[in-house]
């Protein structure tokens, strides 16, 4: 099985799964119809099915036209009437796409949505807008509650997970990450790498969850550093993890984005 990144707008990736033997392909979120017909085309793949996290349109855009050229291909996504779903699927629910060679583990991640969704199979997870590398989806629907518990979900997950999220998003992420742990050296190394890769305009993602858990603020908020830093930032007493990650995200909310 191979797996394309498909940039779209300014700053998307839709992730496209193909099977080179039997020529059938399944994407993730896909927002706009055109650069994937192009892909496509270009790669002689027959759409058979759409996996959605979120109904956000950068996620949904290009289902309807991907329908009238594929008729047959199978929308999957989580139980929203904003989306266009053929068959909804829910938490630990299992997912084969046998045409593809992949067999997913649904896991409900609400926060960034109140029913979002992420896609698990063989150390890969596609994510949607729950974790970027080096930050987080913004909570628009979900509780802090909701996005805390739903990325200790995936901080459940093996430490050589790749993460394929869907913005490129890791430089500005990083700089607020440098914001709240500026002793880190792996970020400050991290920062390094990515000026590097971007000024080539290679992507900086699918991340790995362990470097993920070291450097990443949203995912660190067990941790004395996160926890100290933002106690002082808004200098009051925070030792509830709950709490460490709402004030963190408060914090990138009101102060840096």
């Amino acid at each position: 099985m191979n797996i394309t990144r498909i940039p779209a707008f300014t700053d998307n990736y839709f992730w496209l799964l193909s099977n080179k033997n039997n020529h059938f392909a399944t994407i993730v979120d896909p927002g706009d119809s055109k650069p994937v017909l192009n892909t496509l085309q270009n790669e002689h793949l027959i759409l058979e099915s759409i996996l959605v996290t979120h109904h956000h349109n950068d996620h949904i855009g290009g289902i309807s036209d991907l329908k009238k050229v594929f008729p047959k291909c199978i929308v999957y996504g989580p139980d929203d009437k904003r989306i266009p779903t053929d068959i909804c699927v829910n938490d630990n629910e299992e997912l084969n796409l046998e045409n593809i060679g992949a067999k997913f583990r649904v896991i409900e991640v609400p926060g960034h949505t109140s029913s979002h969704i992420a896609y698990y199979f063989d150390k890969k997870l596609f994510c949607g807008d729950t974790l970027f590398s080096c930050g987080c989806g913004r909570l628009f629907e979900g509780t802090p509650e909701q996005m805390h518990d739903s990325l200790e979900k995936i901080q459940n997950l093996p430490d050589d997970t790749l993460v394929y999220c869907a913005h490129e998003y890791t430089l500005d992420n990083i700089g607020f990450a440098k914001i709240v742990d500026p002793l880190n050296d792996l970020l400050i190394e991290k920062e390094k790498k990515v000026i590097e890769l971007r000024d080539q305009n290679i992507p900086t993602v699918p991340s790995i969850l362990k470097e993920e858990k070291l450097i990443n603020p949203f995912l660190r908020y067990k941790d004395k550093v996160i926890m100290e830093s933002v106690a002082n930032h808004y200098k009051k007493e925070i030792s509830n993890s709950i709490e460490v990650f709402h004030h963190t995200r408060m914090w990138k909310d009101t102060e840096y984005d």
